[in-house]
């Protein structure tokens, strides 16, 4: 009502030109509307939070999907997989096949790296719901936007998304800004019952909405008239189709970086493009790529052994950057463009990576955690040259427990993580596109929104 009087005085103004009252006029309206819709918002996430703390404890329904340990990134004690003791079963996680004709080490975990990125890879049904959850989004840009384009990016086109990875998208070609699209898409998933979880984040660098999807609990990013994630994309395939060894690499080094809490770019972390990245510089300089020979004896085997031994041991941060444009190649640090990019402390133990897209952007600057992904690195050689050095019997896993933890919860809920969730809000419809054979996730899915100017 204030802003209405207000409204009342300006458009009073001799001044304003009635063109100009007459858009105050409407602009003013749409923001009434809007601050009544967050208001009732506010309302009924207060009446469903009052609800669910006044009901029983449960377990909160995308627990299984937590992009880290229980412990805050693995550092708890009690967190870290047990190392079975003589006499006791060894450690067979699900993806494990027995191979009691392969006497050689190096072959058997070739073996099982592949077996690992066949269980982590999506199945069919999983693949068919990310399908149909891009499908929903789309057509609800496009019946708000009829003349954008929806382009999906990210791990997900390159086939390097893991089981509990969300589906990236860039609506393009929306005559609205960014954060008022968001708003507009969240609106109407919300209205259809199509999301059981959202988040607009405006003040990132690209801003974004999360959200998940209710019929199957799948998690999707969108970001408005960004097509950079296109071109990357374009890019990590391109790669994966000149090295057949990165797929299963990166699939392996994505899991074994988000079991520890290090696969984030946002906190510090190695993310998956940055990682994409560094495992090309490695192939491309690693010396079976010079010897036909030697390639074919190479196994991947060979290749985690040799990566985690060149950046936990080798590869010299301090002094080296990394590109890898024209075949790869190492530069000094010092008479680089980057040598005062990094504000974050120590200039020079730090990785640098020259964007292939953009000579002007340090990959690994955000990258500020890479001390503890390097120790890491020197924690899986130590792993590996264990193994190596006791030759345990086939009946034993090579990756468990010591590289992965079997009882992380994406790979003991392996299966399940395709799951109906609760609706975002009570009252709201369901989901047309619900999965009648999923059992809904107990407790309540809630809804963070950060504020900016306005409503």
């Amino acid at each position: 009502a204030r802003g209405m009087a207000m409204l009342g005085e300006v458009g009073g103004s001799a001044w304003l030109r009635p063109e100009d009252a007459q858009f105050a006029a409407a602009d003013a309206e749409d923001n009434e509307a809007q601050a009544l819709r967050n208001a009732q918002m506010r309302d009924m996430l207060q009446r469903r939070r009052l609800e669910r703390d006044a009901g029983p404890e449960s377990a909160a329904p995308e627990e299984f999907m937590s992009l880290s340990t229980a412990g805050g990134g693995g550092s708890s004690s009690s967190c870290r997989p047990e190392v079975p003791e003589k006499g006791e079963a060894p450690c067979r996680p699900p993806w494990f096949v027995e191979r009691p004709h392969l006497e050689n080490t190096v072959l058997r975990l070739h073996e099982e790296l592949l077996d690992f990125v066949k269980f982590m890879s999506h199945t069919a049904a999983e693949e068919r719901a990310r399908k149909r959850w891009v499908k929903t989004i789309a057509n609800t840009c496009r019946a708000l936007w009829s003349d954008c384009q929806v382009k999906v990016f990210g791990s997900y086109s390159t086939g390097l998304s893991l089981p509990n990875g969300d589906v990236d998208i860039a609506v393009l070609d929306v005559p609205d800004a960014a954060p008022k699209a968001m708003k507009m898409l969240a609106n109407r998933l919300l209205a259809d019952g199509e999301i059981s979880w959202l988040e607009i984040i405006e003040s990132a660098k690209v801003p974004v909405v999360k959200v998940r999807a209710q019929a199957s609990g799948i998690r999707a990013d969108i970001v408005f008239n960004q097509p950079d994630g296109i071109e990357t994309s374009r890019f990590v395939r391109e790669r994966c189709e000149e090295f057949p060894q990165m797929r299963p690499m990166l699939v392996f080094l994505k899991y074994f970086l988000m079991q520890r809490g290090l696969h984030e770019t946002y906190t510090g972390g190695m993310g998956s493009y940055l990682l994409c990245n560094v495992v090309l510089h490695f192939l491309q300089r690693h010396p079976s790529k010079r010897n036909a020979k030697h390639y074919r004896a190479t196994s991947l085997g060979h290749y985690l052994y040799d990566f985690l031994k060149y950046f936990g041991k080798e590869f010299a941060y301090e002094t080296k950057g990394i590109s890898v444009l024209d075949g790869g190649c190492t530069f000094d640090k010092a008479k680089s463009v980057f040598v005062n990019a990094n504000r974050r402390g120590d200039h020079s133990a730090r990785l640098c990576l020259e964007s292939p897209l953009g000579h002007a952007l340090d990959l690994g600057a955000p990258c500020f955690r890479i001390a503890v992904i390097k120790n890491l690195f020197i924690h899986g050689l130590q792993c590996l040259s264990h193994l190596l050095v006791t030759r345990p019997g086939p009946e034993a896993s090579l990756l468990c427990p010591l590289l992965l933890d079997p009882a992380h919860p994406v790979i003991a809920s392996r299966l399940q993580l395709v799951a109906a969730q609760p609706v975002a809000l009570p009252g709201l419809a369901r989901s047309s596109s619900d999965l009648g054979g999923d059992r809904d996730a107990e407790g309540g899915a809630t809804k963070r929104r950060r504020k900016s100017g306005g409503g």
